[in-house]
């Protein structure tokens, strides 16, 4: 069940209050109420680090989720099972129709409306029709049949939302054929979208240099994850917005990817926003890695000992719920590092009532195979031009 929003008020605002002669009220606990608060203490010329001003940013990691489970792909032992595998992913990721996906994912976005979108697995599927895998060619495919990063931002346009790609990086890109004759072309991306009208620069991609070596048919395959990241300027306040994908299938791989990230990261004196699917468990793995590097877990921070489950729903989208079972785990996540406070929380895409229509159809489809996660953080401390500016690696 998605948890009630929570507001965590915390010692910073209490000790802003009392540095102002304030007298806070250990029960406040709406945003509202701070935002009086901060009012207050502005007429009264105090200008204390820990108000904020109501400088209140939203933000959201949402893995769209490829569309189908590869894991058959990976194990065929010969040509002919290959082949079947890679004919059934297909048609799961068509049965798994983004752009019915789409528009329930574009309807959590209006609920909330957050500054700055964090996507992994923004797909973009391409089709060469007839192929030439088969017959030695290389040419790759080109006709693209599902492009997840805009197929989203069509949905928030139609909702009356522009958005706007902020960042991209290219990861794993795979081409193969399929039982009909046509080749299909998979390219993982990872994307930050940006409200528009947010002052961003510079945008930032990179690849992880530790990759998961996949071997597929003999050869191996480097399987790309990455993160990328913008520089924001919001209501007189500057941060870093950070989106990442840690691997999936090798835990030695993620965590050497989070200290590479963590590497990246640490001389930014900027506050550091850190979203994504980092494949770990809350205090294990590439979670730990951050977290020893100053970063707070939101989720954690606004609902202390609850498990906020984010992943994962089965391969096929559709399956009705029961049987389909629950989220079990929690592998997404909202980090912060620097003076933020987050507010709220929140796990999205985890009710019945969250589930999409597919037009002309009777099936019922989960926006992704995840929740995403939905946190507000006051940024406490103001900008200094002392810091400068920050230094992409």
């Amino acid at each position: 069940m998605r948890a009630p929003r929570t507001i965590l008020v915390g010692l910073p605002f209490a000790m802003a209050l009392a540095a102002c002669g304030g007298k806070p009220d250990p029960a406040a606990a709406s945003d509202a109420a701070v935002a009086s608060a901060d009012a207050s203490a502005g007429r009264a010329g105090c200008r204390h680090p820990g108000v904020g001003g109501g400088k209140v940013v939203g933000v959201l990691s949402r893995n769209l989720y490829l569309g189908a489970d590869l894991t058959p792909v990976i194990q065929a032992q010969d040509f002919q099972q290959f082949l079947a595998a890679t004919t059934a992913v297909w048609a799961t990721v068509n049965d798994n129709d983004f752009r019915a996906r789409a528009v329930g994912i574009a309807d959590e976005i209006a609920g909330e409306r957050p500054a700055l979108i964090g996507l992994q697995e923004a797909y973009l599927w391409r089709i060469q029709d007839p192929g030439d895998f088969l017959s030695g060619g290389t040419t790759p495919a080109t006709t693209v049949v599902y492009d997840y990063a805009s197929e989203l931002l069509a949905a928030l346009a139609d909702r009356g939302l522009h958005y706007e790609v902020a960042a991209e990086v290219a990861l794993f890109d795979f081409e193969a054929p399929i039982a009909t004759g046509q080749d299909v072309r998979l390219t993982d991306r990872g994307v930050i979208l940006a409200r528009s009208g947010l002052k961003i620069a510079n945008p930032f991609g990179q690849v992880f240099s530790t990759l998961l070596p996949l071997p597929v048919l003999g050869q191996t395959l480097p399987v790309q994850r990455g993160w990328v990241s913008v520089e924001v300027k919001h209501r007189g306040e500057e941060l870093r917005f950070v989106s990442t994908h840690l691997e999936s299938f090798h835990p030695v791989v993620r965590v050497a990817q989070a200290a590479e990230l963590r590497a990246a990261l640490e001389g930014e004196q900027r506050p550091v926003v850190l979203v994504g699917d980092l494949n770990s468990e809350p205090g294990t793995e590439g979670e730990a890695v951050l977290a020893e590097a100053g970063f707070v877990d939101a989720w954690a921070a606004v609902h202390p000992g609850s498990a906020g489950y984010t992943c994962c729903w089965p391969e096929d989208l559709g399956v009705p719920s029961p049987p389909a079972p629950p989220l079990d785990q929690r592998i997404d996540y909202v980090l912060a590092r620097g003076p933020l406070l987050p507010l709220e929380a929140e796990v999205l895409g985890d009710e019945e009532g969250d589930r999409v229509a597919v037009e002309g159809t009777a099936r019922q489809l989960w926006p992704s195979d995840h929740g995403g996660v939905l946190a507000r953080l006051r940024i406490l401390a103001p900008s200094s031009p002392s810091r400068g500016p920050s230094r992409s690696p």
